[in-house]
């Protein structure tokens, strides 16, 4: 019972901090990527009257969002489209994704460790995977779509996992369930790293385990390849095909990468270090600049490359791979990132819509920190001091980070107060003023348009006001 009081605080107290930032400062209408859902989008079509499930399933830069178009659907009839609704469901999916994690955190120390220890020191890890730091994952609608994507991700990996490893054919209906959620439902952007992140923990497996493998083994492998095989054909099926985003050839700089190597390595570095800091505290700190965001990425690499020296060498992996799961997924994405977007600015990989997924390989780091630490077998006097300086680094920048993200939060709250005027004025508003929604003006105000039309979003008290 103790144990459980000690959990309950451990989650909830994170989350509710989260849960009230989202709360006070999150914006009901319509923002950013939902303008290419609504006009010339499924939203569109279904106002229209003539929605089909290709509508859904149509691609926006290279990805499906079937699962927040059918949410977006939900909302324009149990809510006339109350973005709001969106955001505030955002912690909870943040939440699956934590009990997830503490399912295998807990069997990790276990049983050398009391559950009381164990679930009081799952706090260090909730406190970053509920950080403010990724505010632009959490007050915009359109967020929904990313976030609801890492629970259903790391559900499937600890579903294919118990399938392939215990061997149980009771494991198959679940693993291949919560796997067809995951990519073509609630992808987001995971999509694209699942398969190497899949495959690179399948690899480490077969490392560490080769003398055990069975034929029995092998045969779950292949029908697992093979049904992976048959869901990645499914969601790649002309998936460049009448994209409805902004840009039907979204944006590819591995040319760039390959010819300013070292400028597209300070451009992962800085991505990795805003992770720790993040970008409202980049801005707002004078004494930071990006050589120091390089710098302490390179640290945060270095620290990542200490904890999965030590999964290996502590044997960890005997009792779970998901910290390592985590860690390769957070590699993998901004490594991807950093191909997609290097173009864009030396410093846009450190945007804060992209720590929602490095603060979790962050806290799988973490993880496995406490996890040597606490082992029967102490570690040297060196290589504890390593851990807790590395402790002391990403708490002072998330606390750092957390302070500034709070004190301009009045300043995010006026900036979306000055949205519904706008859509009001929609056929007069400014181009300056329709860009505030941060997409094309012109895209902005068809969008809005139709939203008037049906009375929706904004316009959903119309009636009542007239």
């Amino acid at each position: 019972m103790k144990s459980k009081i000690i959990f309950s605080l451990s989650l909830l107290l994170p989350f509710a901090l989260i849960l009230i930032y989202v709360w006070t400062t999150a914006t009901d209408l319509v923002f950013r990527d939902d303008m290419y859902i609504i006009k010339g989008g499924p939203i569109e079509s279904y106002l229209k009257g003539t929605l089909t499930f290709a509508d859904l399933w149509r691609p926006s830069d290279l990805q499906r969002f079937l699962g927040y178009n059918l949410l977006m659907l939900a909302n324009i009839k149990l809510f006339s489209l109350n973005c709001r609704i969106f955001t505030l469901m955002i912690p909870f999916f943040i939440m699956a994704s934590v009990l997830l994690i503490y399912r295998e955190y807990r069997k990790s120390l276990g049983p050398d460790r009391s559950p009381e220890f164990i679930a009081a020191t799952f706090l260090v890890l909730t406190l970053i995977i509920f950080n403010v730091i990724q505010w632009e994952g959490l007050i915009f609608g359109y967020a929904l779509a990313y976030q609801s994507s890492m629970p259903f991700f790391i559900a499937s990996f600890l579903s294919l996992e118990l399938f392939l490893l215990k061997g149980d054919y009771q494991y198959l209906p679940t693993a291949f369930i919560v796997t067809v959620l995951a990519i073509l439902v609630f992808s987001g952007k995971l999509y694209i790293v699942f398969a190497p992140v899949l495959a690179s923990t399948f690899l480490c497996y077969l490392l560490t385990r080769r003398s055990g493998l069975t034929r029995d083994f092998w045969l779950r492998a292949l029908l697992i390849i093979i049904f992976l095989a048959v869901i990645a054909f499914l969601y790649m099926y002309q998936l460049g095909h009448n994209d409805y985003s902004y840009s039907s050839k979204p944006a590819f700089f591995a040319a760039e990468v390959l010819a300013d190597p070292i400028d597209a390595l300070q451009f992962l570095l800085a991505a990795f270090g805003a992770s720790v800091v993040g970008i409202d505290a980049f801005f707002a700190c004078t004494f930071l600049s990006f050589h120091f965001m390089v710098i302490l990425g390179l640290v945060i690499v270095l620290l990542y490359a200490l904890a999965l020296f030590l999964f290996f060498r502590s044997h960890m992996y005997e009792k779970t791979y998901l910290p390592f799961y985590l860690i390769t997924q957070t590699f993998f994405y901004l490594g991807f990132m950093t191909i997609v977007r290097f173009g864009l600015g030396l410093d846009y990989g450190m945007a804060s819509r992209y720590t929602y997924i490095s603060i979790v390989g962050l806290a799988a780091m973490v993880w496995i920190f406490i996890f040597i630490l606490t082992r029967p077998v102490k570690p040297h006097l060196l290589l504890k001091g390593t851990i807790f300086t590395g402790f002391v680094i990403i708490f002072t920048g998330l606390l750092l980070t957390s302070i500034i993200v709070w004190h301009v939060q009045p300043e995010r709250k006026a900036y979306f107060a000055q949205l519904p005027d706008i859509a009001m004025r929609v056929d007069t508003a400014t181009s300056e003023e329709l860009a505030k929604f941060t997409e094309r003006p012109e895209q902005v105000r068809a969008s809005l348009r139709l939203l008037r039309e049906y009375k929706l979003n904004a316009y959903r008290r119309m009636s009542a006001d007239r």
